[in-house]
């Protein structure tokens, strides 16, 4: 049992810094041209940057290595706010909507700030701690609690909690605590929330896997309107439409999910570890160890198409790619950014960075942005 929950403690600390030391080398394939002009770098404290960069009113969101909310800048890299906690903010525990930002702190507080100028627009004590980002909806803040992780003591190994607040006020709307030691990041679709989590379940004692429970939920009343249970292991992330629920877990397998019963409907082998998926529409992107990058319909499960990072053996999709309009972007464990034609898989170009870089990237108005293991925040102007 205890093995079970150690496990899916790895699988949650290493995240996004699994892979060997890269080899900085150019690829031969690289486009004429230069694809991407660096517009700024900054150094925001000495440390890894763990966090995709979250974009808000013109501002890029990074969480320092000291663990400060920094507001910085997008067009000139400048900082325009800082919001330095004396709980410290966890450092993956942001999400921005329409001129808010959400922060987790340590301690089990969640708050709203300003994205204008970083004031605090409300605080909630939740009493249970949240170091994975919140899902935001026009009315309402959905927030993932979870008793394993770093800097966590792993005790209790039950009762995680699942909370809709008020956005505005920051009054709990209302709380659902579940029989999981962990509930991963939500996503919604209509009327309905989606969380997914990872308990203990005293039968299962395989090397591989571990059980874990995907709930669809109501978004006004907090009901559980069902309940699918697997043995798939630690729940990375989940994408919601209209009529299904596609999601990616330790073993990974991409999943689809029935979304009115929940009843599994496909499955798809990845062939190799990803860390997690994108969606977009009625297709989920995601990236395997194996260099691969794929394409799924999340109604079928039907590949759309794969493509082959060039670059060698550990030249694989760092996080989760990002989608903007007709293109697919992602940077690799060697520091190589792609933009792919996201309807056919095509590869458009590649920029070599030659950073040292460990996190995804996050893309906005012909802007990639994106941090190293030093503390520096890049912002690269898309060209072509």
């Amino acid at each position: 049992m205890i093995k079970q929950a150690h496990k899916l403690l790895f699988i949650f600390l290493i995240g996004a810094t699994i892979g060997s030391a890269p080899l900085w080398q150019p690829v031969a394939h690289a486009a004429d041209g230069n694809p991407l002009k660096l517009s700024w770098k900054v150094n925001v404290g000495d440390g890894k940057i763990l966090l995709i960069p979250v974009l808000v009113d013109n501002k890029v969101l990074v969480v320092s290595p000291k663990n400060d909310l920094v507001a910085l800048d997008a067009k000139t890299g400048e900082t325009k706010w800082k919001y330095a906690p004396a709980e410290g903010v966890w450092k993956r525990g942001i999400k921005a909507d329409n001129n808010q930002v959400f922060a987790c702190l340590k301690g089990g507080i969640v708050t709203a700030l300003n994205a204008q100028d970083g004031t605090e627009q409300w605080r909630v004590n939740l009493g249970i701690n949240c170091p994975r980002p919140a899902h935001v909806t026009k009315d309402s803040v959905y927030v993932s609690t979870t008793f394993v992780g770093a800097g966590l003591p792993g005790k209790p190994l039950t009762g995680a909690k699942f909370f809709s607040i008020d956005r505005a006020s920051g009054k709990i709307n209302w709380q659902f605590t579940s029989k999981n030691y962990l509930i991963q990041t939500a996503t919604s679709f209509g009327d309905t929330v989606y969380a997914a989590g990872s308990y203990i379940d005293p039968n299962f004692d395989d090397d591989e896997g571990g059980a874990n429970r995907f709930q669809a939920i109501d978004i006004k009343t907090g009901k559980v309107k069902w309940t699918h249970e697997s043995v798939d292991g630690f729940p990375k992330t989940i994408y919601a439409t209209k009529t299904e629920l596609v999601y990616i877990a330790y073993q990974d397998y991409a999943y689809g999910l029935d979304a009115k019963t929940g009843e599994r409907i496909w499955e798809r082998n990845t062939s190799n570890w990803v860390p997690g998926l994108t969606g977009k529409d009625n297709r989920v992107y995601m990236g395997a160890a194996n260099t691969d990058v794929y394409a799924f319909a999340t109604d079928t499960g039907k590949r759309q198409w794969r493509y082959n990072i060039p670059g060698g053996t550990f030249n694989y999709i760092l996080q989760t790619p990002a989608v903007d309009d007709d293109r697919l972007y992602f940077i690799t464990q060697k520091g190589h950014i792609y933009a792919i034609n996201r309807h056919k898989g095509e590869e458009l170009w590649m920029h070599n960075t030659g950073e040292i870089i460990r996190i995804g990237i996050s893309v906005k108005d012909g802007v990639i942005y994106t941090g190293d293991i030093k503390g520096n925040m890049y912002a690269y102007k898309i060209l072509k």
